[in-house]
C-alpha cells in the first residue's frame, strides 16, 4: 500500500545534494518545477556546493566577420562527455542548443568582444573596440557591465586585462594593465614602457589604482587564473622568466618560475595552459622543423618541477597542420591523449602512444549552414549557478 510520500515529502538539505549532483539542464529544468526548488538553487549554499562536484568545461565564443548575424558572437558551452567515446577511449565533445548565448544584445554595435577569463562560472569579457568590461554568468544568464576602465585604449598604448579570485577574501578582481611606450614606435621598437596599473573587485562598483606595474604583458595571449594567482605571458627582456603572475588577494607583482631553458623565451610561439590540474607552456618556434613541446609544472611555483610532459616531434606525426601559428592545449582525456587548438580555429586530438593527430570538429548548430572563416575563442569554463545578483551595488542584467 502506497504510503503517499513523495520526493518532495524528502527535507531541504537532501533535495539540494541530489540536485547538486544533476547536469547542468536537469538543474535548470528542475529550478522551474516549484517556488522550493527554485529557492534551493538560487540559494548560494546551493551554487557552492554544486561548483564544488561540477566537472569542467569548455567555453567557446564564435566570431566572424563574414558569417551572418546570427552566426557571430555567440558562446557555447562544451561538455566533455564521459560516458560516451571514440574508438580511441577519448570521452565525446557534447553541445546542447540550450547551452547556447548570444553576446550582441550585452554589447555595442559592431565591437570586438574578446574573452578574459573564467573562474567559478563567471565569465569576463570586454568590448576592445568600445572600452567596456563585463562579467556574466551564462548558465544564470546574469551579466554586469562594469563602469569604464580606468585608462583608455589609445595609440600607442595597449591595453591588457586579467580576471581572478582570492579564496581568503572570497574576492573576484578584474585587473586592468596600460603599457604606454616611452618612445615613438615609428622609430623603432620601444625599449622602455610606463605601465600603469587598476582593480575592480566585484560588489564595490568602482576602479582604484593600483600604480606602476613592473614587467611587459603579452596582449595577444590570455591570462590564466589559479591558486589564487593570475597568470601572463612576460615580454619584459630584462628579466629571463617567461611568466609573471599576480596576487589576487594582496594586488602585487611578482616574476613566476620558468622552465630551466633561457632558450625558451626566444620561442615564437608559447601559450599557457593547463594540464590537468597543473600549470602548463605549449611551446613551439613554428619552423618546419620544430617540434611541439609541452612544459608541465608539476609542482606549484617550484622551478625545478618543471617537466617536459608531451614532445609532439616533426617525424612522429604530420604536424604540417600545426606549423606557423600558435598550439594551445585545452583538455587532457583520461587516457592521456590531449586536445589542442590551433591558430584560433582549429581542433586537434593528439595520442602521446598512438603518435597521431586527428582533427576534431568544433560542435555546431545542425539548424545552420556552416559557414567558412570562423575564428574561436576557447578556454576551461567550470559552469555554476552563482548568481551576480550576491554582489552588492552591482546592477544585474538578464540576457
Amino acid at each position: 500500500m502506497s504510503s503517499g510520500r513523495s520526493i518532495f515529502d524528502l527535507p531541504g538539505h537532501i533535495i539540494t545534494d541530489i540536485l547538486s549532483r544533476l547536469p547542468i539542464k536537469t538543474i535548470i529544468h528542475c529550478r522551474c518545477v516549484c517556488r522550493t526548488w527554485r529557492s534551493l538553487v538560487l540559494d548560494p549554499h546551493f551554487a557552492n556546493l554544486h561548483l564544488s562536484r561540477t566537472p569542467t568545461s569548455l567555453i567557446i565564443h564564435q566570431d566572424s566577420d563574414r558569417s551572418p548575424d546570427w552566426d557571430s558572437d555567440i558562446l557555447k558551452l562544451i561538455e566533455f562527455d564521459r560516458d560516451e567515446h571514440d574508438q580511441h577511449g577519448n570521452g565525446l565533445l557534447h553541445y546542447d542548443p540550450l547551452m547556447k548565448f548570444d553576446l550582441k544584445r550585452l554589447c555595442y554595435k559592431n565591437g570586438e568582444i574578446l574573452l578574459v577569463g573564467s573562474v567559478n562560472g563567471l565569465l569576463c569579457f570586454c568590448d576592445y573596440e568600445n572600452e567596456a568590461i563585463f562579467i556574466c554568468n551564462p548558465i544564470m544568464r546574469e551579466c554586469i557591465t562594469l563602469p569604464k576602465p580606468m585608462y583608455t585604449k589609445r595609440y600607442p598604448s595597449t591595453i591588457v586585462y586579467g580576471f581572478g579570485y582570492s579564496s581568503l577574501s572570497g574576492h573576484y578582481k578584474v585587473v586592468q594593465i596600460s603599457q604606454t611606450p616611452l618612445s615613438d614606435p615609428a622609430e623603432g621598437l620601444p625599449s622602455s614602457y610606463d605601465s600603469q596599473g587598476a582593480v575592480y573587485v566585484l560588489g564595490t562598483a568602482n576602479w582604484r589604482s593600483i600604480g606602476t606595474v613592473p614587467f611587459l604583458y603579452s596582449c595577444r595571449s590570455y591570462n590564466l587564473s589559479l591558486n589564487g594567482n593570475i597568470h601572463w605571458l612576460n615580454c619584459d627582456g630584462e628579466t629571463s622568466e617567461l611568466i609573471c603572475s599576480f596576487d589576487v588577494e594582496y594586488e602585487s607583482f611578482q616574476v613566476f618560475p620558468s622552465p630551466p631553458n633561457n632558450l625558451i623565451k626566444q620561442t615564437l610561439y608559447v601559450s599557457l595552459g593547463l594540464f590537468r590540474d597543473y600549470l602548463c607552456l605549449c611551446v613551439t618556434d613554428g619552423s618546419e622543423d620544430s617540434d611541439i613541446v609541452i612544459w608541465v609544472m608539476k609542482e606549484y611555483g617550484v622551478k625545478e618541477s618543471w617537466i617536459k610532459e608531451i614532445i609532439i616531434r616533426q617525424n612522429s606525426s604530420d604536424l604540417s597542420c600545426l606549423l606557423y601559428d600558435e598550439v594551445s592545449l585545452l583538455h587532457v582525456w583520461e587516457n592521456g591523449d590531449i586536445l589542442i587548438l590551433w591558430r584560433d580555429d582549429r581542433l586537434y586530438s593528439y595520442s602521446p602512444e598512438r603518435k597521431t593527430l586527428e582533427e576534431v570538429e568544433v560542435p555546431r548548430d545542425s539548424s545552420h549552414i556552416v559557414t567558412p572563416f570562423i575564428t574561436y575563442e576557447m578556454m576551461l569554463h567550470v559552469p555554476s549557478f552563482l548568481s551576480l545578483k550576491d554582489f552588492e551595488r552591482e546592477k544585474v542584467d538578464m540576457f
